[in-house]
């Protein structure tokens, strides 16, 4: 199936980013990823183990990243990155999540290729939420949240 030509009067594509904020900027960031159509694509335990490795190996290509919580739920990705824009030259916000669904995408087409398998398409939405933490406050809230999200998602 093919899929529609963009029509700007009726395709409204919203920035979910802040406009006035400056996302190479030091700070500790909340960031969901979610699959699309929030498809339980990760509930696959070969693409799960993709979405952890990745997650990973996130500071080895972006120094000045620190990793701080992550959880993989059946539909969407929760975590928390802190940026340092000391270094020379500082990761964007959008960099990172951009390499991270980048990275994660060629794996697992790659996994499915070498299996046999068909293609899916697209996997992860086109866009991405985020929220700037704070205060510490703030940060201890967030972490249970990630942390509690999977027992909530039982329910």
């Amino acid at each position: 199936m093919a899929r529609p030509r963009y029509n700007p009067d009726i395709h409204h594509r919203r920035n979910l980013r802040t406009s006035h904020h400056d996302y190479t900027s030091t700070g500790i960031y909340f960031v969901t990823i979610c699959a699309e159509h929030r498809d339980p694509l990760f509930e696959i335990p070969e693409l799960r183990q993709i979405l952890e490795e990745t997650w990973q190996a996130l500071p080895k290509r972006f120094p000045g990243v620190t990793l701080d919580e992550f959880v993989i739920m059946p539909d969407h990705v929760h975590f928390i990155l802190w940026l340092d824009n000391a270094r020379e030259d500082p990761p964007h916000l959008g960099d990172v999540v951009g390499a991270y669904k980048s990275l994660t995408t060629v794996a697992w087409l790659r996994q499915i290729k070498a299996a046999g398998l068909m293609c899916p398409g697209r996997f992860w939405q086109g866009n991405y939420h985020d929220h700037l933490i704070l205060d510490n406050e703030e940060l201890k809230q967030t972490r249970q949240y990630i942390r509690t999200n999977p027992m909530r998602k039982e329910r």
